[in-house]
């Protein structure tokens, strides 16, 4: 009897943990396995055993199988592992598919491929940076790397500019074409419209309704 009711406390514990770890309430997983949550909570904390359909349903909900609800505590650093090698996989495959998109006989010349190419990479960084788990030191860390390459590229253009050999023609690694053209020199450098870089003046442009619905979200997220 002992050992049946061990069984059971594991059972619903476990159900428990995953529940959370997979971010589901408990209202949330009784109505996808079609129960009511006063029944769920009973499963949970032991108190009942749920029925052989029941059951299915709840391992088909949560994505486990019935060893690992019955057989003790349930590891989810173990669970980890597949997801992390399923992100690394789908971001290889991203990768491969930009290298390749110059071959796709959609496009019909070059602009259009580095057009959608440059559009992916935007959709990328701003998936990145909006994602809610974004942390600020990230994002300050993302600023850096903007900037170092904003430099480098504007000391880049800048010394291909002035890279002139001694019969006033440039040298041969040099992509810059036209030393005389300064137009992407003068965009790098924002020297046209000072837009590039944003003010930072709250008086002026914090907007607290956003600021409150930021509140309500990490609210409703249980952070």
């Amino acid at each position: 009897m002992e050992h049946y009711e061990k069984k059971i406390s594991f059972l619903g514990e476990n159900i428990q943990t995953i529940r959370k770890h997979r971010g589901m309430k408990q209202q949330e997983l009784a109505d996808k396995i079609g129960i009511n949550m006063q029944s769920l909570s009973k499963i949970e904390r032991g108190v009942n055993y749920p029925t052989f359909d029941t059951l299915e349903k709840i391992m088909d909900v949560l994505g486990v199988t019935p060893n690992e609800l019955l057989s003790g505590e349930w590891k989810y650093i173990d669970h980890t592992e597949p997801y992390i090698m399923d992100v690394i996989k789908r971001e290889q495959d991203f990768n491969v598919s930009l290298d390749y998109l110059s071959e796709n006989e959609f496009f019909d010349d070059e602009k259009e491929c580095t057009f959608y190419k440059a559009y992916k990479l935007i959709q990328y960084i701003h998936n990145y940076i909006t994602n809610e788990v974004t942390e600020l030191e990230e994002l300050m860390e993302i600023k850096q790397l903007i900037q170092r390459q904003k430099l480098e590229r504007m000391i880049k253009v800048h010394k291909e500019m002035r890279g002139l050999d001694r019969y006033r023609e440039q040298p041969k690694e040099y992509k810059y074409h036209d030393p005389y053209d300064d137009w992407i020199f003068r965009q790098l450098a924002d020297i046209d419209n000072r837009n590039n870089i944003p003010d930072t003046s709250p008086q002026v442009d914090f907007n607290e309704a956003d600021y409150e619905d930021y509140l309500k979200a990490k609210w409703n997220r249980g952070l």
